[in-house]
């Protein structure tokens, strides 16, 4: 895989296999960065990669949800 599978579209969080909540991506963005943090070598490149994409998709969700007219990003998940 050559590309973290995380993108931000219309304010949605996805993911190779479908949408996921926003606070679901802000905590599995945490468990990866803790793991690149706790590996080394390639896992440690795989996991920094999907913490990074997921981070650059949260903001970029969270900026069109605001934009969008969202007081509270999270609320667009309900």
């Amino acid at each position: 895989m050559s590309a973290a599978p995380f993108r931000a579209v219309g304010g949605a969080i996805l993911a190779d296999h479908g949408p996921i909540r926003l606070t679901d991506a802000r905590a599995l963005m945490v468990a990866y960065a803790r793991e690149a943090a706790a590996s080394g070598g390639r896992w440690r490149d795989l996991c920094g990669g999907r913490a990074q994409a997921l981070s650059a998709a949260v903001t970029e969700a969270m900026a069109w949800r605001r934009a969008a007219g969202w007081g509270d990003p999270e609320q667009a998940d309900g």
